[in-house]
């Protein structure tokens, strides 16, 4: 195939963000059905695949520097790829960048109807769930949720408490997420001012009917969660279209 039209950039600026960023242990062959064959699952040591779990509330989005959708509760599923050694630049502010992760991507969930709608417009791929909860303070039992649009009984839950460190590790993180539809492929370049707070474990059950469930690594997951707070955000999208 011959790529065609690159889109101009889409950017978005995400500000003061709580999240729980969380990674489960999957079968590597199932992991691969859901990712295309130009990308390849990493697998990790223990000869597993990574599925990456972060919901996050952010108090301000701001979309191509103009419209501001206000607060957002968000849920990311992902799934980690392959990918060169990258380092960014850090932050002034923080002591040091990780290296960049790279990752494949379900579709946004977002409780914002306005934008779930704008980042379908710009062709990413979003949808609109009804509830997101962190389910408390960090440092606390916290029981989260994601209620996903079809039924209140739909969608995910978990239970995680995170020890809280005497201080934040204060660092720049860099992922780099792709998704393919149809014709179509979307990139970004995720870059945040991030302070991690705390970590711990984490138990996630999911509807057989939620965006976890569908991917067949089972109901229950058992994993690693950071207590995250993100004081800047900016991701750049990019739309390649093929012919």
């Amino acid at each position: 195939m011959v790529k065609g039209l690159i889109s101009i950039p889409s950017l978005m600026n995400m500000y003061d963000t709580s999240e729980m960023f969380s990674w489960y242990y999957v079968d590597p062959i199932i992991a691969q059905k859901h990712v295309p064959p130009k990308w390849k699952v990493k697998v990790n040591k223990n000869g597993m695949a990574s599925l990456y779990l972060l919901v996050q509330k952010c108090d301000k989005m701001v979309l191509n520097k103009i419209l501001n959708v206000g607060s957002v509760g968000m849920s990311h599923i992902w799934i980690e790829l392959e990918g060169p050694l990258e380092v960014v630049t850090p932050f002034k502010g923080t002591t040091r960048s990780l290296p960049t992760w790279y990752w494949y991507i379900l579709p946004h969930q977002l409780e914002n109807k306005l934008a779930t709608l704008m980042f379908n417009i710009a062709g990413i791929a979003a949808q609109s769930i009804q509830e997101v909860s962190l389910g408390g303070k960090p440092g606390s039992i916290r029981y989260g949720k994601i209620i996903e649009e079809d039924s209140p009984e739909i969608g995910y839950t978990w239970n995680e408490k995170s020890q809280l460190y005497s201080k934040p590790d204060i660092v720049t993180g860099s992922h780099r997420i792709y998704r393919k539809y149809g014709l179509r492929e979307s990139e970004a370049h995720v870059k945040c001012l991030t302070h991690f707070i705390g970590e711990g474990n984490v138990n996630l059950t999911a509807s057989p009917d939620s965006a976890i469930g569908k991917l067949g690594f089972g109901t229950t997951l058992n994993g690693f969660c950071n207590t995250v707070l993100v004081k800047h955000c900016q991701v750049i999208y990019r739309l390649s279209f093929f012919n």
